[in-house]
């Protein structure tokens, strides 16, 4: 999957509707709504912390099984009512790497029967059980979207760097958030056949993004 084109343009040709505007959450909502609903069955919700800065945002999601549905959660501060968009290039990047996690485990559940609802849960728990943590950064679903969201960021982040360099070196490029979520989370435990599934998922992201073969 590889829907960042697409989407950048969509947001391109709306730039003037967020760029360095004090929008109010709801306005903000109501635009990404606009825009992404239809075309992508996503619907946009605001969730509000203590503890980001004003003018402060990330992105987060779940997609509901049952529904059939994909949720992308504005994440801001509660401290004030209004965000202004001022670094076009990286809120783009988040919200499509965002929304394309969730479709990854749309297409992933695209094979599958669900008859019991999704527990939809917008806020993420203030302190998580780590044990928790790992079984579901664990899951082969994660892995695979994880694995999408680590090839995302070298491309990103690192855009005139061989992608296998970066991949075979990546404790030395310190921008992989998704990496080092990781790392962070496995920290003291043995992970080596997790974290050879998670490299394998990227570089055959990569390989899909550039036509290339890879040879385990």
């Amino acid at each position: 999957m590889y829907l960042t084109n697409d989407i950048d343009n969509i947001l391109d040709s709306n730039k003037s509707l967020f760029m360095n505007k004090h929008l109010t959450y709801r306005t903000i909502q109501m635009r990404l709504n606009k825009l992404f609903k239809k075309k992508y069955n996503i619907t946009f919700k605001v969730e509000k912390y203590d503890d980001f800065e004003p003018n402060a945002v990330s992105f987060s999601g779940l997609y509901d099984m049952f529904e059939n549905k994909v949720y992308i959660i504005i994440n801001v501060s509660s401290d004030i009512n209004t965000l202004m968009v001022d670094k076009w290039k990286y809120f783009k990047f988040l919200l499509s790497q965002c929304i394309q996690h969730e479709k990854i485990h749309e297409c992933q559940w695209s094979y599958r029967s669900c008859d019991e609802p999704c527990h939809i849960q917008w806020r993420e728990p203030d302190s998580k059980d780590i044990n928790e943590e790992r079984e579901y950064l664990a899951d082969k679903d994660e892995l695979d979207a994880y694995g999408h969201d680590i090839a995302l960021e070298i491309k990103y982040f690192y855009p005139n760097t061989n992608p296998i360099k970066v991949l075979s070196n990546i404790n030395n490029y310190k921008k992989i958030t998704s990496w080092n979520y990781y790392k962070k989370t496995f920290k003291g435990v043995d992970w080596l056949s997790l974290k050879k599934n998670l490299l394998k998922k990227a570089y055959t992201w990569i390989g899909h993004w550039y036509g290339l073969i890879w040879i385990y």
